[in-house]
C-alpha cells in the first residue's frame, strides 16, 4: 500500500498556527494519509525565526499602534509582498524539502509560510497543490497569492473577497477554523467543575493571554475585585512562570487558581461560565464550541481587532476597552440569565466544530 505524503507549514508566531496544524494532521491521518508539521521559519533557519518572534513581539508589547498602522496600511498597499522577497531568498531549503518527500499537496496555516511557498512555487516551477488554511475570521489581502489552489476560512463574505481581490469564487470556501476534537464539549459544564476540583456553585471565569502571553493578569483580577459576586477565577498561565508568581501574590478577593501549562485547557474552557482572553482565532473558536461566552480583552492589533469584530457582529462576544470596563461588562454576563443564554444562542449558529473534516474532505475532493 502506497501512504500518500502531506505537508503542513505552520509558524511558531503565537501557538494557533501550530493547533489548527495539528488538528488537520489528525484529521488526514484517520484518512490513512501521512502527515508532517514543518515550523516553517524554525526549518529554514532557527535564527532567523528568533529574529521574527521577539521582533514581533517586541513590536506588540511596546508599541501595538505601530502594528495597527501597518497592518491596516498594507490592506491598501501590498507593503505585506516584502516576504514575497524573503521567499525568494528562503525557498531552496523547502524546495529539497519537498522533493524528497515527495509529497501530493501543500497547506499552509500562516500567511508567511503562504508568501515563502508561492514564491518557491513560481521560482522552482512546482506544480503541487498548494492551499492556505485561514486562522482568523477575516481575510486580509496578504492571504492571496496566484500560486494557492485553495482558501479555508471561517467567513461567510465570500462574493466580497472574490471581487475585491480578484480571486475565483471557486477557490474559496467556507468551513471555519480547523481545531482539534474537544470531547469535553459534550459533558455539562457542572460535571466538569466537579471532574477539575472547581466549586460547582460559584460562576466560574477563566482568563487566558494565549501563548505569548500578552494578557496582564493581576490587572485584570483588581478590577474583578469591584465586583460583588463571590467568583472563582481560573488563570491559564502557560510557561509564563512570572505571572504565575505575581499572581499568587495577588490580592484578589476571589477564589483564584493558577494552572501552567495543561493538556485540559478546552476541558478548563467547557467548564468556565466566560472567558477573559485576547481574540486569538483558535481560542475563539474552541470557545465556541465549548459554548463559552467571551469577554474580549486588549486583543492584539489588527487581526485579533477583526476577529473581535466578528464576534461582535454575531453577538458571541462582549468586549473591554479598559480594564476598569472589564467588571462592568462581565455583570451582564453574569447578572442577566436570559441575556446569557440569548449570547449561548448565538455562538451556536456560528460555532464550527468539524472545521478540519470539512477543509479535508474539500481537499481530498479537489
Amino acid at each position: 500500500m502506497i501512504v500518500e505524503n502531506i505537508l503542513i507549514f505552520s509558524a511558531s508566531i503565537g501557538n494557533g498556527h501550530n493547533q489548527a496544524a495539528k488538528a488537520l494532521s489528525e484529521e488526514f491521518e484517520k484518512r490513512g494519509y501521512q502527515c508532517e508539521i514543518i515550523d516553517t521559519f524554525k526549518f529554514i533557519n532557527p535564527a532567523f525565526h528568533k529574529m521574527i518572534l521577539e521582533g514581533y513581539l517586541k513590536i506588540l508589547k511596546y508599541c501595538p499602534s505601530v502594528w495597527r498602522k501597518l497592518y491596516s496600511h498594507t490592506e491598501e498597499r501590498p507593503w505585506y509582498m516584502i516576504m514575497d522577497q524573503f521567499g525568494t531568498m528562503l525557498c531552496d531549503k523547502l524546495y529539497s524539502k519537498i522533493k524528497e518527500s515527495r509529497c501530493i499537496s501543500l497547506i499552509s496555516v500562516h500567511p508567511f509560510s503562504t508568501a515563502i511557498l508561492s514564491k518557491m512555487k513560481s521560482k522552482k516551477n512546482v506544480h503541487i497543490p498548494l492551499y492556505s488554511v485561514i486562522t482568523d475570521f477575516v481575510l486580509h489581502p496578504a492571504y492571496f497569492r496566484n500560486e494557492v489552489d485553495g482558501y479555508f476560512t471561517a467567513s461567510d463574505q465570500l462574493d466580497y473577497y472574490s471581487s475585491r481581490y480578484n480571486v475565483p469564487l471557486s477557490k474559496i470556501h467556507s468551513t471555519g477554523i480547523p481545531i482539534r476534537s474537544i470531547p469535553s464539549a459534550m459533558k455539562s459544564k457542572l460535571t466538569l467543575k466537579h471532574e477539575l476540583n472547581l466549586d460547582a456553585e460559584k460562576k466560574t471565569i477563566l482568563i487566558t493571554g494565549g501563548a505569548i502571553d500578552l494578557t496582564k493578569f493581576t490587572k485584570v483580577l483588581k478590577a474583578l475585585n469591584t465586583l460583588e459576586s463571590n467568583l472563582q477565577i481560573v488563570c491559564i498561565t502557560g510557561h509564563n512562570k512570572k505571572a504565575t508568581k505575581k499572581i499568587k501574590q495577588s490580592d484578589c478577593k476571589h477564589e483564584t487558581v493558577s494552572i501552567g501549562f495543561t493538556n485540559r485547557f478546552t476541558d478548563y474552557l467547557r467548564a468556565s461560565d466566560v472567558i477573559i482572553s485576547k481574540a486569538g482565532g483558535l481560542t475563539m473558536s474552541e470557545s465556541l464550541v465549548c459554548e463559552t461566552p467571551i469577554l474580549i480583552y486588549q486583543p492584539v492589533p489588527g487581526h485579533e481587532e477583526h476577529n473581535s469584530q466578528y464576534l461582535l457582529k454575531y453577538g458571541a462576544a462582549l468586549i473591554a476597552e479598559v480594564y476598569k470596563d472589564i467588571p462592568v461588562v462581565l455583570e451582564q454576563f453574569l447578572s442577566n440569565e436570559s441575556y446569557y443564554e440569548e449570547i449561548i444562542q448565538n455562538i451556536k449558529k456560528i460555532q464550527k466544530p468539524n472545521a478540519a473534516k470539512e477543509i479535508i474532505d474539500k481537499i481530498i475532493n479537489i
